[in-house]
Formats: C-alpha cells, structure tokens, sequence
C-alpha cells in the first residue's frame, strides 16, 4: 500500500515538474502551488469517481444503458454482458485518493510559506 501511493505522488509530482519546466511561466513557488493543486484536484476527482463506481452507486444505471446498448446494435450477451459495473472495474481507489490528499497539503503547506 505505501508503495502504490509513493508511486502515486511521484507520478503526480513528475506531472507537476513537467508542467513548471515545460510551461511558459517557469518554475516559482506560486507556479508549483498552482500546478500541484489542479493536479492534486483532478486525481482526487479520478479517484472519488474509481470509489462511486467500485462501490455499486452506478450499476443499475450501467445494466440499463447495456441492455438497451444491446437491443440498438442487436447483440448477443458475452461473458461481461452479466457483470456489475463494480466487478469490472478493479482499481483500487486508496492509493489515489491518499497521494492526491499529499499533494495536495504539499501546495497547501508551501502556500504558508
């Protein structure tokens, strides 16, 4: 588990890096704290959408849109036309949701400096 989310945050941070020295405003502390924070923001809203989708919120919604996805282009059912949308889908949430939340308090954290 702390390797997933070290992997995480230094994919995260090699993002934001990426971001400073490739961008037009170079690297400052407003800039990282800028950068880290919108990426920070849109991998927690990854991670919250892998935990409504993990935890069974969207499967009926995802079996009627199938269902009727089948009936449109006249499908046969396959081996995934009877798994919930919960049991497709195996990534595990945690990590993310716990690297965001790092980098996010880092830009919040150099914010007071």
């Amino acid at each position: 588990m702390f390797l997933r989310i070290s992997i995480y945050t230094l994919i995260q941070e090699a993002i934001v890096f990426g971001i400073l020295l490739f961008g037009k405003n170079g690297v400052s502390l407003s800039g990282y704290i800028d950068v880290a924070f919108l990426v920070s923001l849109i991998t927690l809203l990854i991670g919250l959408l892998v935990y409504i989708m993990r935890s069974g919120f969207l499967d009926r919604v995802h079996n009627g849109f199938r269902s009727i996805s089948r009936k449109i282009k006249r499908e046969e059912e396959n081996e995934f036309s009877d798994m919930l949308l919960s049991e497709l889908v195996g990534l595990r949430y945690a990590g993310i949701l716990i690297s965001a939340l790092l980098v996010m308090l880092s830009s919040i954290l150099c914010m007071f400096l």
